[in-house]
């Protein structure tokens, strides 16, 4: 099977896995889709449009448990219900009716009261009188529980006490009566409360009433009560509904404030206030334990009752879709998912657009709910496209890393490794820079002394096998400090910092000069390891120089190269060859000093003229890390230092003293030995005027 057609059936199994996966999570009400549905539907709640305030819905709201000291001992004389609000709840229920008879004979329309009267108590004669007087604008509740053990689940009534409302004479149940509606309110799996129960049946309450009987929530007596009964919902299915605002839009009135004359008077103008208006009543407070989680936040229950009675004034219900809708859009997100995958390889591309389709899917949800009231399905189909697509990208991935690791494995052994990466991480930038660029570079040399010599007379495949382990070492080292393999010439290795990528000019010649010191040092490992094997030591010299080169590839249509060429390489193979004429180890180009010597302390070797060239350079070597203040001179190495600058001011003499005494301190120093011989030369045989102290170089 090639490629393409591997690729294709590896990605629509992996949508299709998805997929199938979140429709069988769908149909079996998997408990974390679930939840994440409802959580997408609150959030659109939230963030969607409410239904519209209705002016004519008041809360009056039970906000304390006592109006202890908030009435003063006149006030209560006049009005007793006020004497009655100031005990302990649950109060006398002659306050009640003192409510209903005030709020009624101001010309509310509905007076609804979200509490259930159960147990007999003082006052129930009163309310009893003020129910009948005004049956025709009265509601108050019930409670109609359903229980659920591990067996059965149980259904129960609590109804107010017959000394509040009789049961009918016709012999009906007392639930038919219609000031009585259930207040209880139903929330969903997650404890959170989003639709309306309006009607149940007998059939549906477990035998507790009669199959023919259908009894109406608080909410639909209360629409009844207003006068609006057609927009109670048929049937006895749950409805949706859209809350009007965030918790609290509601602002209860206090009863005592109601039952108070002069508040009465002042702030509702002797009850027009109320006129024509559904009034709930209910508990607000939190010690009343009445609080409810909703989309929007905890509310009291009269608030959510209110929310719902709002929502059926403006025939504000949602709907979502269907199961079998549900499924089909689910299977299309799968689809549309291998879609962007077969049709969109590069990731970030295909990343933005299923960004992009998740967030116009979103836009589409939020604009259904809003103008339409319907929620459609959005936590799994957004599932189905972002893990399929995910897995998918993850497979690429996989799949590329593969790829790239067996090409990489496979030219590593050719070329250097960051030349590797540059071409399989960036290959067009690779590509474009074979066309050839000059790029500031540092080169560095490295030639095995006397190898000629060695090989006269060396075990041939003894020396093979030294030379590889030497080769394996020096190309560790170069590749360990972010250098590239340029090639090997013989037995000399050539290595370039900033050919392909580079940190800055100072970061590449700083890591050029740290592989030459670890070059030295793992020389010496090499070379005790070879001595106690009997394998005789290898020396190098190791040449630096830092300059502008053409970086490109280089050959023939059968084998190509990439390198560097230019005189920076040049001056970089003349140093290496330089350190056998100062016994030295290790040269650096004036360049390289420049841009290491805040980090290394250099010292000056010799001004030099190599061959082939016409200006002379300024060459160093390393004597170790630190510089400026962080290391101070030996003094024999100041004194060289000092030296030099007379030597090259013509002051021989003075120079020949300084390094004399340098040398004393360091007997076996061959540039103090070397400069002293030019000086007791010189002051023998004094120079032309031309001469400038530069070291000519006669032989590459």
């Amino acid at each position: 099977m090639n490629r393409p057609s591997r690729h294709f059936w590896v990605v629509t199994g992996i949508c299709a896995l998805c997929t199938g996966a979140a429709l069988w999570l769908f149909t079996v009400d998997f408990k974390p889709l679930v939840d994440a549905e409802y959580y997408s539907q609150d959030l659109l709640e939230r963030l969607g449009r409410k239904t519209s305030h209705d002016p004519r819905l008041v809360l009056i709201g039970v906000d304390r448990a006592s109006y202890a000291s908030y009435f003063s001992e006149e006030e209560m004389q006049a009005t007793p219900a006020l004497r009655a609000i100031s005990e302990p709840y649950p109060w006398s229920r002659d306050v009640w009716a003192a409510l209903i008879t005030k709020l009624a004979d101001a010309g509310a329309r509905a007076i609804v009261i979200d509490l259930v009267f159960a147990a007999p108590k003082q006052g129930d004669a009163a309310l009893a009188r003020a129910l009948d007087k005004y049956r025709d604008h009265i509601a108050i509740g019930y409670a109609l529980d359903q229980t659920e053990t591990d067996q059965k689940k149980f259904v129960s009534l609590t109804l107010p006490s017959e000394t509040v409302t009789k049961p009918p004479a016709d012999g009906r149940s007392v639930v038919e009566d219609d000031r009585l509606g259930y207040v209880t309110i139903w929330p969903d799996e997650d404890d959170t409360l989003r639709r309306a129960h309006f009607r149940h049946t007998g059939d549906q309450l477990q035998n507790v009433l009669p199959p023919e009987v259908a009894v109406e929530s608080l909410d639909a007596r209360a629409l009844r009560k207003f006068g609006r009964a057609e927009l109670i919902p048929h049937g006895t299915e749950p409805r949706r509904f859209r809350y009007t605002a965030r918790a609290g839009a509601y602002k209860p009135i206090l009863i005592g404030d109601v039952l108070l004359p002069k508040t009465w008077e002042h702030n509702y103008g002797n009850g027009a206030f109320f006129k024509d208006k559904l009034v709930l009543i209910g508990p607000t407070a939190s010690v009343m334990q009445d609080k409810h989680s909703t989309p929007l936040g905890e509310m009291p229950g009269p608030e959510i009752h209110l929310n719902i009675i709002n929502a059926a004034l403006h025939g504000e219900f949602l709907r979502e879709t269907s199961t079998r809708i549900s499924l089909l859009i689910i299977a299309l997100a799968g689809s549309l998912a291998a879609a962007l995958c077969l049709l969109f390889r590069e990731p970030v591309k295909r990343l933005l657009l299923v960004i992009a389709l998740g967030a116009g899917y979103w836009l589409l949800a939020k604009y259904l709910f809003e103008h339409a009231g319907i929620f459609i399905l959005t936590a799994a189909p957004l599932a189905v496209l972002f893990i399929g697509s995910a897995v998918v990208l993850t497979f690429d991935f996989l799949l590329e890393r593969l790829d790239k690791a067996r090409v990489r494995k496979t030219l590593e052994r050719y070329v250097s490794k960051n030349v590797v990466k540059e071409l399989l991480d960036n290959p067009q930038t690779f590509f474009n820079s074979l066309t050839g660029v000059r790029k500031p570079v540092t080169i560095l040399f490295s030639d095995v002394r006397g190898f000629t010599t060695l090989t006269e007379n060396a075990d041939s495949a003894q020396l093979v096998k030294q030379l590889n382990e030497y080769f394996e070492e020096m190309v560790r080292l170069v590749f360990a400090h972010h250098g590239s393999l340029d090639k090997f010439i013989g037995d000399a290795v050539m290595a370039v910092w900033g050919n392909i990528v580079s940190e800055s000019p100072a970061a590449d010649a700083r890591h050029a000069v740290a592989t030459a010191l670890a070059m030295r040092k793992s020389l010496e490992q090499l070379n005790a390891d070879w001595r106690t094997r009997g394998v005789t030591e290898l020396h190098i010299g190791i040449g630096l120089n830092h300059g502008d080169v053409i970086v490109g590839n280089l050959g023939s249509t059968e084998k190509m190269e990439l390198t560097v060429i230019g005189d920076a390489v040049n001056l970089a193979s003349r140093l290496e060859s330089l350190t056998k004429e100062y016994h030295l180890d290790l040269l650096l180009g004036e360049n390289v000093a420049k841009l290491v010597g805040d980090q290394y302390l250099l010292r000056l070797v010799d001004c030099v003229q190599v061959k082939g060239k016409t200006k002379p350079v300024d060459v160093f070597t390393v004597m170790g890390e630190g510089a400026g203040q962080t290391v101070s001179l030996p003094l024999w190495l100041a004194r060289y230092e000092e030296g030099v600058r007379r030597y090259r001011q013509r002051e021989f003499a003075s120079a020949a003293q300084l390094f004399e005494e340098s040398l004393n301190r360091q007997p076996e120093d061959y540039l103090c030995a070397m400069y002293l011989a030019r000086c007791r030369a010189l002051l023998e045989n004094p120079p032309g005027e031309s001469w400038n102290g530069v070291f000519v170089m006669t032989k590459k």
